[in-house]
């Protein structure tokens, strides 16, 4: 079979992450796999091409903002990926996240539309279903056309305009443009899934899981790295973040971390973070900060090493923090956040109430450690989640005639 795939960027990035891991475990069964990316490097490997160029990013960027448009913009891009398609003549165009000013989305859906393209749809993100959005938290305007948008700045970066309901009327408009059987939608999480339904956009389409998949090569039990000092507390919880500040906007939630900490004085909590505030004030003894991990191998072995690992998110619609902490046989124990309840594995996760600091720490003295063994954990959750489930779950879908 022969897959095209979409993405704004390529091994790199969460969805670069993920594409890439698709493509390669598809090629070791004997598949050809090709795919075109707007942002990164000019050159990742033999099996893509970079179709959108540093100018024209920028362009279509400053465009979106002055128009209020998130994701028209000039169409060069789209002309080399029409190029690549007659050239590679691909079985099934996978498109994921398109956006980042690489792609004029509303185009590129109706070009694949007009020429009864088969089409798989993923959601990695509620950009799709509201047209616009990221996260759109408490907002639903979007359930059935998005209009006089409070926050459009913030939604789009645009300088002037709200123009959402144009948006929502190209997103609309483009993503019906398919035959119902040329056009499959893929959402990351279950949640992720049940809410886009609710959306005029998506409410023609069934939704299908398939979870993002995890390297299990990678992430899963390992013993004696010894890399964090347990020192003479009870338990070690490890936070991990790709920011870690006490901002009130942050929707990682740093900010809880330290009053959590003050209620739980007998545990450790060890925050690993790319970047850190310079800004914190004194945090609690019992929590030390280790920065960046030096490697995807030594972030798995902190995973594994430690007892919990805690998730203080307002919102997200995968979790791969709670995926790659389970293929590390670490229970999760954190706020409910939409997408990581709904993929974690119950035995060995809890979520509470968003914000509700009492019944996160309660839930994290309550975790039953003898209920478990580590390696079950990670035998258990690496068959779930590993980027072979995955990409055979979408391989099974490209071989379909629909739902």
């Amino acid at each position: 079979m022969k897959i095209l795939q979409l993405n704004c960027v390529y091994r790199q990035g969460s969805t670069g992450k993920i594409v890439a891991s698709i493509s390669d475990v598809l090629r070791s069964q004997g598949h050809e796999v090709f795919t075109c990316y707007g942002v990164g490097n000019d050159h990742a490997d033999d099996y893509s091409s970079k179709v959108c160029g540093n100018g024209e990013h920028y362009i279509n960027a400053v465009f979106g903002r002055i128009s209020g448009i998130p994701f028209g913009g000039v169409h060069y891009s789209n002309i080399r990926v029409k190029h690549s398609i007659q050239d590679f003549r691909p079985d099934i165009v996978h498109v994921h996240c398109v956006n980042a000013s690489s792609f004029n989305v509303y185009r590129m859906l109706k070009y694949l539309a007009k020429i009864k393209m088969k089409t798989i749809l993923t959601l990695h993100a509620e950009i799709f279903h509201t047209a616009g959005c990221s996260h759109s938290y408490d907002c639903e305007k979007w359930k059935n056309g998005c209009h006089n948008c409070e926050v459009y700045k913030q939604r789009v970066g645009s300088y002037f305009f709200d123009r959402s309901e144009t948006s929502y009327r190209k997103m609309y408009d483009a993503v019906n443009s398919f035959d119902k059987d040329k056009l499959i939608v893929t959402a990351v999480s279950p949640w992720l899934a049940e809410r886009a339904k609710q959306s005029a956009i998506m409410k023609a389409y069934n939704l299908v899981y398939v979870p993002n998949g995890v390297d299990t090569s990678v992430f899963h039990y390992t013993e004696g790295s010894n890399r964090i000092r347990r020192d003479n507390y009870d338990r070690v919880v490890l936070f991990v973040t790709p920011y870690f500040g006490l901002e009130q906007n942050d929707i990682k939630g740093g900010r809880f971390l330290p009053q959590i900490a003050k209620l739980i004085p007998n545990y450790k909590f060890v925050v690993v973070s790319n970047t850190t505030s310079k800004n914190l004030s004194k945090l609690p003894a019992n929590i030390e900060l280790v920065g960046r991990a030096k490697s995807q191998i030594e972030l798995a072995q902190l995973y594994s090493e430690s007892d919990l690992t805690i998730l203080l998110s307002k919102r997200e619609t995968f979790s791969m923090v709670t995926a790659e902490s389970l293929c590390c046989g670490t229970p999760v124990v954190g706020f409910t956040a939409g997408g990581p309840e709904s993929i974690a594995i119950d035995a060995f996760s809890n979520f509470v109430e968003y914000g509700n600091i009492k019944l996160l720490a309660d839930a994290l003295i309550n975790w039953n450690s003898s209920s478990y063994y580590k390696q079950a954990i990670s035998e258990i959750s690496g068959r779930e989640y590993s980027q072979e489930n995955m990409a055979n779950k979408f391989l099974n879908i490209y071989s379909s005639n629909g739902y």
